[in-house]
């Protein structure tokens, strides 16, 4: 993907993260384009500079503190960057459930001047660093007291597999030519079920909104820009799971932030932050202040399987069934059938206590291949059948799936695709195509009326929730909802009814995740026909989730 001009720059032919070609330009900085992915909306400079450029940048006064500076700087950089250190630390541990045992193995790559390490190693952390700069590694040794930091790169330094229970990747991503690559290589250093901690700049933080293209992260050397959705199909496809993603927290001084701004001049801002600097006293430039600055601090684990950027992603589909025995076979052949380039499908099928003979027809395929089959003893409701599945599925990917034929399962191609190259976390499959204004929902030829008022509700509902939660969707509750099941973490459900559709994107999207829908194939089936949404019990439901979820914990 990255090809280098011959004498030249490298340039992207393709975007690393999702492999598409189209690369939309967004405008210039420091004489090179600024680029987007048209498929996974990934931010990036291209052509990128070469190794002579950044070996220009990278000299031994790369870092705020390091060579000849203003008198103590250097100690009091120091003091501001292992406080940040601390508190990335402490929000790691909160995630493995408290401080480590002695001996922990940690690696820092782009370690620069030790700080985060010295803290490391003084809670008992068995430390190793690697950094590029030869400057930057004597000054680490020198703090560590012993060469725990290696000059190269991660590629270069000969690490072994699984050597390390804790990766640490603090503002080095976004200076790396293959992130994606980058991160396959911290996958295969980790121990299975270690811990990924990542900090980068984000263009989702409140400077980035507020500079535009003028972002003080914006610098020649920073070759990838990254947002939280970007962020998180990066370690998805790299190999993690069980992601948390929140904003970055640093511990920095007004007369810090003063000298970043002299470094890295930005036009107004350097001026007024240097006026201000100048009428402020001494003891408040540099007194130390938590805030959030530019980044997100992303924390998730390494999972047991390969990346799936390295094999064929897996496929969970969802089948819900009571008294469903008229469709249920010929449906689940179908999906059973299916057949998607470069994923694998499995199927968990559970079965609430069918009267109609569904159950006998469920037996009949637990069996097969990639089959799973869970029986309840009676119908708790569809949302109760649809989280004991959720208990047991296993894959990159689910899919919930009713066991009737009002959805089309040719759809499966162009509801994967988004989750597959990164371009979404969770797609919808909605019945409304905006194309044509075509609703797809609810006409059911024997009662035209019926189907008036429920097509009605269902309209007064979405503005309800749109309204509640701040979206734009045009079909919140459809049965098609596919998602990285990473998504799912850190999130409880209760909801037993339909009303479990309300909940779960309710919760999705307070999680941080923007669904998008794609128009799909519906032909709804009559109350005679089977349906089983209850036109007098249901919107009652539908109306107490909306404000609950709204506003209850997300996880227990």
């Amino acid at each position: 993907m990255l090809q280098s001009m011959t004498g030249g720059p490298p340039v992207l032919a393709a975007c690393p993260l999702c492999g598409h070609e189209s690369l939309a330009y967004q405008f210039t900085h420091l004489t090179t384009s600024i680029v987007r992915c048209r498929e996974c909306g990934l931010l990036m400079r291209n052509p990128q500079p070469s190794d002579a450029e950044l070996a220009a940048i990278y000299t031994e006064t790369y870092f705020l503190g390091s060579g000849a500076g203003r008198p103590g700087e250097a100690v009091e950089t120091d003091r501001l960057k292992r406080a940040t250190a601390a508190r990335q630390l402490s929000e790691l541990e909160a995630r493995m459930g408290g401080a480590p045992p002695p001996g922990l193995r940690l690696l820092e790559l782009g370690c620069g001047r030790g700080n985060l390490l010295v803290e490391a190693q003084a809670r008992g952390y068995d430390v190793t660093g690697v950094d590029y700069s030869e400057s930057s590694v004597r000054t680490a040794n020198d703090k560590l007291g012993a060469a725990r930091v290696r000059r190269g790169t991660l590629q270069s330094v000969g690490l072994a597999d699984q050597s390390f229970d804790v990766v640490v990747m603090a503002d080095v991503l976004e200076h790396t030519r293959q992130p994606l690559e980058e991160l396959c290589e911290v996958w295969r250093v980790l121990k299975p079920g270690g811990w990924l901690f990542l900090a980068v700049p984000s263009l989702d933080s409140w400077s980035a909104k507020l500079m535009r293209e003028r972002w003080v992260e914006f610098k020649l050397e920073h070759l990838y820009f990254f947002d939280r959705r970007t962020a998180g199909s990066l370690v998805f496809r790299a190999g993690f799971e069980q992601v948390s993603i929140a904003s970055g927290w640093k511990t920095l001084s007004a007369e810090y932030v003063i000298h970043h701004f002299e470094r890295f001049p930005v036009p107004l801002l350097s001026p007024l932050a240097s006026l201000l600097g100048r009428m402020t006293p001494p003891r408040l430039r540099r007194r130390h202040v938590r805030v959030i600055a530019s980044g997100i601090d992303l924390i998730a684990r390494r999972s047991f399987r390969p990346p799936p950027a390295r094999r064929a992603l897996r496929l969970t589909v969802i089948m819900p069934v009571y008294n469903e025995q008229p469709t249920f076979r010929r449906l689940f052949d179908q999906v059973h059938a299916k057949a998607l380039p470069g994923v694998d499908i499995d199927i968990i099928v559970v079965e609430s206590g069918s009267t109609d003979g569904s159950s006998e027809a469920v037996d009949a395929v637990a069996g097969l291949p990639r089959v799973r089959v869970l029986h309840e003893p009676r119908a708790y409701g569809k949302g109760h059948a649809v989280r004991a599945a959720l208990a047991l599925a296993d894959g990159d990917l689910i899919l919930i799936q009713d066991a009737d034929l009002e959805y089309d399962v040719n759809d499966y191609e162009q509801l994967v695709a988004p989750l597959a190259s990164g371009r979404a976390a969770v797609v919808l499959g909605a019945r409304h195509d905006p194309k044509d204004g075509s609703w797809k929902m609810r006409r059911f030829s024997d009662d035209a009326l019926l189907s008036a008022l429920m097509g009605f509700g269902h309209t007064v509902f979405r503005v309800l929730f749109n309204v509640v939660y701040g979206t734009r969707l045009r079909d919140p509750f459809t049965m098609f909802k596919v998602f990285r099941r990473d998504c799912l973490y850190g999130l409880t459900f209760e909801s037993n009814r339909f009303d479990f559709d309300w909940e779960l994107v309710a919760k999705l999207v307070r999680a941080g995740y923007a669904p998008i829908e794609i128009p799909v194939n519906y032909s709804s089936r009559s109350f005679k026909e089977g349906k089983k949404v209850s036109f007098w019990r249901d919107p009652f439901t539908y109306f107490r989730a909306c404000f609950k979820y709204r506003f209850v914990r997300l996880g227990k």
